[in-house]
Formats: structure tokens, C-alpha cells, sequence
């Protein structure tokens, strides 16, 4: 029996560097979960390990993207299996963590079917959004079926690009994925960062939000646009972030409102990422700020000894 960690929680709790701590402790890999950490030349706002750090620790499915291209959870899920079966073939043990809850209970549970987005979708799609408000494909798509908008913000674009990828691509059922849950030799350990202090973590959030634009978001966002030929459509200038950032740059909005708008949208990601918890089978609860690692610790050498 071969096991896997899954290492989730909100954004801003401290999930990359307990990542790496536990792989200073255990023979693991780190696998990314983080949709925007994917990308070449997003370091800043995806608040990605160090240079330093990720030779130190082996991460997989980071910097594996141009800012250009298009990534979905069906090429997460390949992707991410993939590396599992190199590291275990490599006798360490695979440790799963990131934000991007979706990816993660998709690689869990499987996909009824996978999307196969040719080009041609892709222009279709972006010419919906470019045509109509969220507003009115949302009513459309409600009134072909009302289930399939279900808990879906008429302000969250990427979901509803999603939603239409869905609707317009290929579906292959043949090959979908299954799941890990369905591997007979793989034994899951979902590890989930709680909060215990909500006030904590919004100060936290406003003081990563700070420390970005210190460390040079703007600057970042600059360089991608003057290399590559990025807009608000991209998928990776939707990241938070990079989405306020492109506004600024645009002089849509001020600096000060540049730093609120990034620190409210990370405030509510980080609230609907704790909802996320309710929908995992959920082994060991870490809770942040408190940071027990020994209880941890203690935790895993039990699982591998």
C-alpha cells in the first residue's frame, strides 16, 4: 500500500512552508495544487517558494506553463498522476498541497468526463464573454439547465469560462479519469489547516497583500505584459492579484483601492476555501495559528512506520 498526503487549508495559512518543512522531516515530494503557481513568471502573487526553496525541495507541477496557455482540471489530473507514479516509482512519498481545492477533489474523486478544448472553442467561448455580461449567459445557461449555474457568482468570470468549456468542448468518457480514491494500492491522508483565529488571518492577508506590492507586483505584472500578449481574458491574469494589478495598470483604479481590492478578494477566497473542508474526507486537522508540528509530526511517523 502506497500512501499519499494532501496537505490543504486557506490561502495565507502557511501551507508552502509547512510543505517544505514536512519534506526537511519525511521523504516526500511536493505537488503542486495551486493553478496560478503553474505558471512561468507569477512568483510574486502566487507568493511561490523562493528560487532558493524549490531547488532545495523537489517541487513538480511549478513553472510547467507559459503565460499564455490554458490549463484545465482533466490536464491537472493526468499531470498530477503522472508524478505520482515518478515518485513513488522513486520510493519517496508524494505530498500534495495547494489553494486550488477544485484540482484536489477532482484528483480525488475522478471526472465524470474529460474536456478536450480545441482552439476553436476557446475563440467561441471568448467571444461569449466579449458579447454578452455574465449576467446574461448565466439566465441562458439557467434557462437550457437551471442546476448546472447551482451556486455559481455572477461575478466570478472564471467559473462561468469554466462552465462554458464544459458545455462547448469535446467529452471524452472513454478515458476519463477515475480518481485516486478508486487506486486499490493507494492509501490517502488528507491533512486540513483550520482556523482557529479568523481576525488573524485577515490581518494576515493584509499584510501578505502588502508585502507583495512591496516586493515588486506591479513591476512583475509589467514585465509579463511586455513580454507576452496578455489581457483581462487570459486565464492567468485572473489570478488575484494579477487581475486587480492589470486594473491599475489600466488606471481603472488607485493605488490604495489596488491594495484593498487584492486583500478582500484574498479574504474571500480564504472563506471559500474553509466551506471546501465540509467536502473532504478529512484525517487531521491542523490548526493555524497554533501550529502543533510535533502532534503532526507525531501523526505521520505513525502512517509510515
Amino acid at each position: 500500500m502506497n500512501n499519499i498526503f494532501i496537505l490543504i487549508g486557506p490561502t495565507a495559512s502557511g501551507k508552502s512552508n509547512l510543505a517544505m518543512l514536512l519534506m526537511s522531516k519525511f521523504p516526500f515530494e511536493i505537488i503542486n495544487a495551486d493553478l496560478y503557481s503553474a505558471y512561468k513568471g507569477l512568483n510574486i502573487g502566487t507568493a511561490k517558494p523562493l528560487k532558493e526553496e524549490l531547488k532545495k525541495y523537489k517541487h513538480h507541477l511549478i513553472n510547467i506553463l507559459e503565460p499564455t496557455m490554458d490549463y484545465n482540471v482533466s490536464q491537472y489530473c493526468k499531470d498530477a498522476n503522472k508524478c505520482i507514479n515518478e515518485i513513488l516509482s522513486s520510493n519517496k512519498i508524494p505530498l500534495i498541497t495547494g489553494g486550488s481545492m477544485m484540482y484536489v477533489y477532482q484528483l480525488l474523486n475522478g471526472l465524470s468526463h474529460e474536456y478536450n478544448v480545441s482552439d476553436t472553442d476557446l475563440k467561441l467561448i471568448k467571444f461569449i464573454q466579449n458579447q454578452y455580461t455574465n449576467e446574461q449567459i448565466v439566465k441562458a445557461i439557467s434557462g437550457f439547465n437551471p442546476a448546472l449555474i447551482n451556486k455559481i457568482n455572477i461575478n466570478d468570470s472564471y467559473r462561468i469560462e469554466k462552465l462554458l468549456e464544459r458545455l462547448i468542448s469535446n467529452k471524452n468518457k472513454k478515458n476519463n479519469f477515475k480518481g485516486l480514491y478508486k487506486e486499490k494500492n493507494l492509501k490517502i491522508h488528507i491533512i486540513f489547516i483550520t482556523i482557529d483565529d479568523r481576525e488573524f488571518l485577515r490581518e494576515s492577508i493584509k499584510k501578505r497583500t502588502s508585502g507583495m506590492l512591496n516586493d515588486g507586483l506591479i513591476e512583475e505584472v509589467k514585465n509579463l505584459l511586455s513580454k507576452f500578449n496578455l489581457n483581462n481574458k487570459t486565464q492567468c491574469m485572473k489570478a488575484i492579484g494579477y487581475k486587480e494589478t492589470l486594473e491599475f495598470l489600466n488606471k481603472d483604479i488607485s493605488l490604495d483601492v489596488l491594495n484593498s481590492s487584492i486583500t478582500v478578494a484574498t479574504q474571500q477566497l480564504a472563506k471559500r476555501q474553509v466551506t471546501w473542508m465540509n467536502k473532504f474526507k478529512i484525517d487531521y486537522q491542523f490548526s493555524y495559528p497554533e501550529n502543533n508540528y510535533h502532534s503532526l509530526f507525531d501523526y505521520i511517523k505513525k502512517i509510515l512506520n
